[in-house]
């Protein structure tokens, strides 16, 4: 690849891509899935009288479901949503929702976002007369369930490790019911759900983001606060708008997660405006109550070689918040434990050792059920094992050694950062999973005036400098910590402002 600048040389050297990757950067790809399961979908979609759509309360989730009922609306196919309530309900399709599916009159059931494992779920409604269909992207073991189902697995290379709003925006794409908006959800979804940004992943967030920039989407625009300054691109997504679509079925006490859907799939201005206000407030009381528990759980943290928290207050949908906060603190795989009786029900995250790895590796019978992948995982663990199973967990990470998995970050001249670089290195987002920008390390600027944000941390103000200022977010230290930085490492970025900035997130 040929760059302008040395610092995008620097940046993908540090990346060490494939040919086939520098090919996909350099020549993008625009590809239509097709193959048997889209196929089946499409007919399923089809043939369908009167479906409900059986979804799952995170971003993904939603969204997946919301594009399926906007694809129903241009079928002009009756249709409805149903997602659980994350703490009384959990996650998955139930026979009580089939059954009372079936009580209302619906003959279709389309499961998104979930149903790998529905086994026994799909059986029950077959059994019931009604047409099942899956769209999901969680781990199938054994065999797949037996109805129509769409899923990674069964696609092209190039439709691989594709999120639920994904694989439903390719199929809506082969139907040639696609549009900016359905194709801007999927885009968000697939952010949200942390996919590698290659193949299709890549082709929908590139060609997403650039949906989102020349629309006016009501909806996102008003999670993200949109003035004529903002650009969206992945990071801006990740951090100013996927947590408050979370916060609603994490905060499943004070919320419904169905409204959600009828937000993103309305056309009313006024419920819109309405209800995007309603979604704030509450993810500033998630924040506030998170930040709550964290405080908590800090107090409980150990030199075991795996944090395992354990507590009868922590609040069941702000758990993997928690545990993720653990873990960037200690740099240690992190659990978070709540008691609910005769049952611990719990969340881990981990930047290290592979969680699937640990949990698969532990006693089957400490478990009344547990799920994920490698860096998160739920689990309920029975209460007479619990000592047992934090014991075994401890053997285990001790076993593997240490692996602690930090973000890359290249040593650089500042004299390298530069507005006409950056704007290089923009041409390649989306940056993300599978291709994540590096944080950039640089001497302090000796120039620089330092000023308190709000008690929210620290800005540097450089006199002399080619950057204008760094921001740290910190309530760890004070102003005079700070005079002796001789490094300071994180990402920069071009300001709407057209100032360069740093956020630092390590210094030395």
């Amino acid at each position: 690849m040929n760059f302008k600048h040395e610092l995008t040389k620097k940046v993908f050297e540090s990346l060490n891509l494939t040919q086939a990757q520098i090919v996909e950067l350099e020549k993008p790809k625009q590809e239509v899935l097709k193959g048997k399961a889209i196929e089946d979908l499409s007919n399923f979609f089809k043939q369908s009288k009167k479906m409900l759509v059986c979804g799952d309360f995170d971003c993904d989730g939603i969204c997946s479901t919301s594009i399926a009922l906007l694809i129903s609306k241009k079928l002009n196919l009756e249709a409805a949503h149903y997602i659980p309530n994350r703490i009384k309900e959990g996650y998955g399709v139930s026979k009580n929702t089939i059954q009372m599916a079936f009580d209302k009159g619906y003959q279709d059931i389309l499961i998104i976002d979930n149903g790998a494992k529905s086994h026994e779920e799909v059986l029950f409604a077959k059994r019931l007369g009604l047409n099942v269909a899956i769209i999901d992207h969680h781990l199938i073991e054994g065999e797949a369930p037996q109805c129509p189902i769409l899923h990674p697995n069964f696609l092209s290379d190039y439709g691989h490790s594709m999120c639920a709003a994904g694989l439903i925006y390719s199929l809506a794409e082969s139907m040639g019911l696609d549009d900016d908006y359905i194709l801007s959800l999927a885009c968000l979804a697939t952010i949200a759900d942390v996919m590698p940004l290659w193949g299709k992943n890549r082709e929908i967030v590139k060609r997403g983001l650039i949906a989102l920039n020349q629309n006016h989407f009501q909806q996102i625009d008003a999670l993200a606060k949109r003035t004529r300054y903002t650009k969206y691109d992945a990071k801006l997504l990740a951090f100013q708008v996927v947590p408050k679509i979370n916060s609603v079925g994490r905060m499943a006490d004070l919320a419904n997660v169905n409204t959600i859907v009828q937000y993103f799939t309305s056309n009313d201005v006024n419920q819109i405006q309405n209800y995007a206000q309603q979604i704030l407030d509450l993810n500033i009381k998630r924040k506030d109550t998170g930040k709550a528990l964290f405080e908590k759980a800090k107090n409980k943290i150990n030199n075991d070689p795996i944090q395992i928290i354990v507590g009868d207050d922590f609040h069941e949908g702000l758990m993997g918040i928690v545990a993720n906060q653990v873990m960037n603190l200690t740099n240690k795989p992190s659990i978070v434990l709540s008691d609910n009786g005769e049952i611990f029900k719990g969340s881990a995250r981990s930047s290290s050792v592979s969680l699937a790895q640990l949990f698969n590796s532990l006693d089957e019978r400490y478990f009344s059920s547990f799920g994920g992948h490698d860096f998160a995982f739920g689990m309920s663990i029975h209460s007479e094992f619990l000592d047992d199973f934090i014991s075994d967990a401890n053997k285990w990470v001790s076993s593997q050694g240490t692996q602690v998995i930090g973000d890359k970050y290249i040593e650089i001249d500042e004299s390298l950062i530069t507005r006409e670089a950056l704007k290089e290195l923009d041409q390649f987002e989306p940056f993300g999973e599978g291709i994540k920008r590096p944080d950039f390390k640089i001497k302090m600027p000796n120039d620089h005036e330092l000023s308190i944000i709000n008690g929210h941390g620290f800005k540097f103000k450089f006199n002399k400098s080619q950057l204008d200022e760094a921001v740290l977010f910190t309530d760890r230290y004070t102003a005079a910590d700070l005079k002796s930085i001789k490094t300071i490492t994180g990402q920069v970025s071009l300001s709407s402002f057209n100032k360069l900035n740093l956020l630092i997130e390590d210094f030395s």
